[in-house]
């Protein structure tokens, strides 16, 4: 499988790569403009990729190894079949990329130049005066109201009201509005909230960062055909099972091992990425009920997975997954503004310095087991495995 291992290696390598250098750029760029608290609050762009993607790409390296050779000498019209696969792919991960960017847009994509310049709302107000904070100070309180306190779901009140209802009474009572560095009642809040986010979009036309920039051309669309590789990975484990066991039953145990890892490792992606959606909420106004988010392509995926480990348990392991599976679904619709608050605490805007080293440190242990999983045992990693 020399071929097909030179082929996946140069486009992981390509995509870490990729998930480095954003976070690179972005350090580099905002390092005199607050850079750890622009990449905390974006911690699904900045965080979860040069950690957690780059040890998906590893633990995902041998399965799709495995599936590319497959396609190439053992499926009909395999290599015509990869070829177009391939293209299809790259031309989603493009379109889907394009769909992600829009409204609201991040403070990454603003230069730091234009965020020092930037006084509120009217320039140079202080406390009452403020129609509209600062939008490097509302960073940098959200990120310390973030870690004073478990969730912000309390300051992301909805700015859609029903014209044919009465106004909600959560909508008197004031509360802190980081938009304006004030307390508001939230008809006003969801004034300033309008106009940081009205001002936000004029800035990334106007004075882009390079982070922004780079990231619409390059690194998004790669983090996007990251996913969607993903995603196909386990769905070729689930619907070409048989060919596995067929012409690589030698190497189904490391596979399922580095699926495990890799499982566990994509989970944290939409974590971070709902924690975001409450930090968005906060400073631009929630303006939609149901909100959906790109990180939710992991609920087929985690089926997929789900599917093709329980079929090897027997009836009863596929059972006691199903209702595993029920649980957990219940549990994260029942109590969904919970978890987002547990996420912004956790892995979001609130996460302190000392969970990212914890962050660092589990990532780093993903990469052991998958190069020495058991003693005496050689992992899909290991420079001594071998396959035929």
């Amino acid at each position: 499988m020399t071929g097909a291992r030179i082929f996946v290696a140069t486009l992981f390598l390509l995509l870490a790569a990729a998930f480095v250098g954003s976070t690179g750029l972005l350090i580099n760029e905002y390092k005199d403009a607050g850079w750890e608290a622009m990449a905390i609050a974006h911690s699904h762009l900045f965080l979860f990729y040069p950690l957690f993607g780059i040890l998906a790409l590893a633990a995902y390296y041998l399965p799709a190894v495995v599936f590319t050779d497959l396609y190439w000498r053992h499926i009909p019209y395999g290599k015509l079949r990869f070829l177009l696969g391939t293209i299809v792919v790259a031309g989603l991960s493009v379109g889907v990329a394009k769909l992600l960017d829009g409204e609201p847009r991040g403070l990454y994509e603003i230069s730091p130049r234009a965020l020092a310049a930037d006084k509120g709302e009217p320039s140079g107000c202080s406390g009452a005066t403020c129609r509209r904070a600062p939008l490097l100070k509302a960073l940098e309180d959200l990120r310390e109201g973030g870690q004073g306190r478990l969730g912000l779901s309390k300051f992301a009140r909805s700015c859609v009201v029903d014209p044919m209802l009465e106004e909600p009474e959560d909508m008197a009572k004031p509360r802190y509005c980081f938009a304006a560095g004030r307390k508001l009642t939230g008809t006003e809040c969801c004034a300033a909230q309008k106009l940081f986010r009205s001002e936000v979009s004029r800035l990334q036309v106007a004075q882009p960062s390079l982070s922004g920039v780079y990231d619409q051309m390059i690194f998004l669309p790669l983090k996007v055909f990251f996913v969607v590789i993903v995603v196909l990975i386990a769905a070729l484990l689930a619907f070409r099972r048989v060919e596995l066991d067929k012409y690589y039953p030698e190497l189904v145990p490391p596979i399922e091992r580095g699926v495990i890892i890799g499982a566990f490792a994509m989970l944290l992606w939409p974590i971070m990425d709902y924690g975001y959606q409450q930090t968005a909420n906060v400073l631009f106004g929630r303006l939609e009920g149901l909100q959906l988010r790109y990180s939710l392509v992991i609920v087929p995926w985690a089926l997929l997975l789900l599917f093709y480990f329980l079929k090897r348990l027997g009836k009863r392991g596929e059972m006691i997954g199903q209702i595993a599976g029920v649980v957990t679904a219940a549990v994260a619709v029942l109590r969904y503004e919970d978890l987002n608050d547990w996420a912004v605490r956790l892995l979001g805007v609130g996460t302190s310095r000392w969970i990212v080293g914890v962050l660092v440190v589990l990532a780093v242990v993903g990469f052991v087991a998958l190069v020495r999983p058991i003693r005496g045992t050689k992992g899909p990693l290991d420079p001594s495995f071998t396959s035929s």
